[in-house]
């Protein structure tokens, strides 16, 4: 299968992959989209006088206004997506390699020290990112303060004794990116634990166990190719996820530094305007809010698209020609008719008609309950016929005969919902999972 095919199958993938290249590319071209003020470096650059105390409107040299204090928000803007992309990719990479490490060991080694290692990892569910964050906080504070120095909001004040480890670790570490890191590796390690048990059974690791194989290797050649894929879609999801919480944390003046979320806490005061009006203040809010949102959704929106990808069976239905190739096919040909069938599910209909109607008798050794669902097909009773295969369907009998008469169904009332839920039950029964799905899919959406 075309993986790359498979990706672009849907608008969706393409615009969360665009929307991330667009954060992507601001935050490279940062010094040259607005260069750093030299006497004031930072993503706070003042383009006025700093006692003012009313945000102003867009102006030369203020392209997007500016916060309270003279701040210009463009800068803060372009300066604050660096900071978001460095934030949430550390966190997510590095929970996520410690987490699919950590599971893939465990779920290898099995017996008591795997089953001790998975509820060491649950008992760090106990545990919240923000009581680590508030732990380190006080702990730093207090290393700081018994070491003769000052602490003062989150800062080290005229500190003259010799740097602890902790002290150094926090001054060059964000305490909320620690936290998270330390705190939010266990879903990985569960979702991994999970696939690994599975690969154990199966017939190519017991193999390379019998040949000799080196547990290291193993995992490391087996293991991880096989059981990373949802992990990474876990942790793309993650980017976003932990640069929200950021900001969140940021404007409520937990921790966390975020310059978005810094810049909505300087301007929450001018939400709504003289008279209650949500524009008259609008590029104190409207721009980190957006930045923030746009953010959280492209990355989640990239997830679903390796999801897609790394997990294709559960987008069965997007197999087939990529979205610019059906679109041009529905340029061509026209809106289908609605009783054209999908392209897509041809490869699901067995092809054998469905055998003629017969009377019913005592010697031809027809099913009755069959023999009455074709005579309903041929009088054109469509929900009475339906009705007898699904019984047939439920008791598993004569699924080889209900099979292709389904099909040929699906065939000739493909928008019928109820003909493609029952040949999906009819498919689940004879084996055929990936078909099955297709046909689920497609009574889903023609439900909708």
């Amino acid at each position: 299968m075309n993986r790359t095919r498979l990706f672009f199958g849907r608008w969706q993938n393409w615009l969360g992959l665009l929307l991330i290249l667009v954060y992507v590319l601001v935050a490279i071209a940062a010094p040259y989209l607005s260069p750093d003020d030299p006497k004031g470096p930072g993503p706070f650059m003042q383009v006025g006088r700093p006692s003012e105390a009313k945000p102003s409107p867009p102006r030369e040299g203020a392209p997007l206004g500016t916060l309270p204090r003279n701040v210009d928000v463009y800068h803060a803007l372009v300066w604050g997506s660096r900071d978001a992309l460095s934030f949430g990719l550390i966190v997510a990479v590095s929970t996520a390699l410690f987490g699919i490490l950590y599971g893939a060991f465990s779920g290898f080694v099995g017996g008591r020290v795997g089953s001790f290692m998975i509820r060491v990892a649950d008992s760090f569910l106990a545990f919240p990112a923000i009581a680590g964050l508030v732990f380190l906080q006080q702990l730093y504070g207090t290393t700081v303060t018994a070491l003769g120095g000052i602490y003062f909001e989150g800062q080290a004040i005229d500190f003259t004794g010799p740097a602890s480890m902790i002290q150094y670790l926090l001054d060059h570490v964000d305490p909320l990116m620690l936290s998270l890191i330390a705190l939010s590796w266990m879903p990985y390690a569960r979702l991994v634990n999970s696939i690994v048990l599975t690969l154990k059974q199966t017939d190519f690791i017991q193999a390379s166990r019998a040949l000799g194989g080196n547990p290291f290797w193993i995992i490391r050649k087996h293991l991880l190719p096989n059981s990373t894929g949802p992990a990474m879609v876990l942790a793309a999801r993650d980017v976003g996820g932990v640069v929200v919480f950021q900001a969140t944390l940021t404007f409520i003046n937990i921790g966390g530094g975020s310059v978005w979320g810094s810049m909505l806490a300087q301007g929450r005061n001018w939400i709504l305007g003289p008279g209650g009006s949500l524009f008259t203040y609008w590029w104190a809010f409207l721009p980190p809010t957006l930045a923030v949102i746009v953010f959280g959704v492209a990355w989640n929106m990239f997830g679903d698209s390796l999801n897609d990808v790394l997990v294709p069976t559960t987008h069965e239905t997007f197999r087939g020609q990529s979205f610019w190739n059906r679109k041009r096919m529905k340029d061509k040909t026209g809106s289908a008719s609605e009783d054209q069938l999908p392209a897509s599910m041809e490869a699901v209909l067995p092809l054998n008609p469905p055998a003629p109607v017969k009377k019913k008798s005592s010697v031809d050794g027809d099913d009755p309950v069959l023999h009455t669902a074709r005579e309903d097909l041929s009088r054109g009773d469509l929900p009475r016929a339906l009705h007898a295969y699904d019984y047939l369907i439920r008791h598993n009998r004569l699924i080889e005969q209900v099979l292709p008469d389904l099909a040929q169904l699906a065939k000739k009332y493909p928008r019928d919902p109820q003909v493609w839920q029952s040949l999906g039950d009819a498919l689940t029964r004879a084996g055929q999972s990936g078909h099955a799905t297709q046909s689920y899919d497609q009574a889903r959406k023609l439900k909708q």
